[in-house]
């Protein structure tokens, strides 16, 4: 995939906890304008403040337009979570192989 244009994005920002801010700040939006962006964030910060605007890069790959963002890593409890979903998925995938039908999956609490 190559990018085959970029342009300059605002971005909202808000935070997970909008009672004290103790929380993490977090894209909420990503806007082709300022004026669009402080539309967006008039109110949507802590305690109803007016949301940080900052500018960032937008990236188009294959007609698309993409903002480059950070993943979230996992947990310790992720990890625990991911594992127990990935083995009830695999469950899941060898009663269908087996020939189980959704309903009858169902039956079994999968």
């Amino acid at each position: 995939m190559e990018i085959t244009e970029t342009k300059d994005v605002w971005l909202v920002i808000s935070n997970t906890d909008l009672n004290e801010g103790r929380g993490s700040d977090f894209v909420a939006s990503i806007c082709e304008s300022k004026a669009t962006a402080m539309r967006i964030g008039e109110h949507g910060y802590v305690q109803g403040s007016k949301c940080p605007i900052r500018k960032g890069i937008g990236v188009k790959i294959k007609n698309t337009w993409y903002y480059p963002s950070e993943i979230e890593p996992m947990t310790k409890d992720d990890k625990n979570k991911q594992r127990l979903i990935d083995a009830k998925e695999a469950a899941f995938e060898k009663a269908k192989l087996a020939g189980l039908s959704d309903d009858e999956i169902a039956m079994l609490g999968m």
